[in-house]
């Protein structure tokens, strides 16, 4: 009913409109003006705060147990030696990373195949999964992972593959353009916007968490490297 309310508004007066929708949450955008329906977004990630607040404070001082709570979600989780240096040759980091496709899907496939199955597997595609680093698992990087985790799982706007692409793409060119949206069209930026916003998210959600039990700046400082942080 909206979407012909919009249309028939902006044709009385001579203007286009389009449509975009990531998720849960759609954008109308014409010459002039722009609007952002998004009331079910803003609902889930309540929800979603919640729930992994109440997962994360139960096994704040068990890390481990919170990896098997994942587990028993259905997600491979994988320990990797070295593994933000090892992520970070296909632009990934360490803890949740949405579903994969070509090179790096080959790339995670073969490390984890060797690692975990003792086989040599080439795949064009991953599904999702955790990788943490074998020397520690820390609560705060597994809270965030968890928290990215829940929105993947809920449909959230910034989440799906071409997205993910598009705000890693953006964060690998930051330094080399000026403005790296230049030769983005209007979806792609709305794309990239949900992305990098998912991304602030779970990382204000990891510095909230830390405030209740330790220094805070001490957890930002291992997460201020990151895309979105560093965008």
């Amino acid at each position: 009913m909206l979407k012909k309310y919009l249309y028939k508004f902006f044709k009385n007066k001579n203007l286009s409109i389009s449509f975009y929708k990531n998720g849960t949450t759609k954008h109308a955008v014409n010459s002039c003006c722009t609007l952002k329906l998004n009331s079910s977004t803003e609902k889930i990630k309540e929800q979603i705060d919640t729930e992994v607040k109440r997962l994360v404070k139960q096994n704040i001082n068990s890390p481990e147990n919170l990896i098997k709570y994942i587990q028993a979600q259905g997600i491979k989780v994988y320990k990797v030696r070295n593994a933000e240096k090892v992520l970070a040759q296909i632009g990934e980091e360490e803890g949740f990373l949405t579903p994969l496709k070509g090179i790096k899907a080959i790339f995670l496939n073969i490390i984890t195949g060797l690692l975990y199955e003792n086989k040599f597997q080439i795949q064009l595609n991953t599904n999702a999964m955790m990788i943490f680093d074998i020397k520690s698992s820390e609560i705060y990087t597994i809270a965030r992972a968890l928290y990215k985790y829940y929105g993947f799982k809920n449909n959230l706007p910034g989440y799906d593959y071409k997205s993910q692409e598009i705000f890693k793409k953006v964060y690998n060119q930051r330094n080399k353009m000026s403005s790296p949206f230049r030769k983005f069209a209007i979806k792609d930026m709305y794309a990239c916007k949900e992305a990098i916003s998912r991304d602030l998210e779970s990382i204000n959600f990891t510095v909230q968490i830390s405030k209740e039990y330790e220094n805070a700046g001490k957890t930002f400082n291992k997460i201020k490297n990151t895309n979105s942080a560093s965008i």
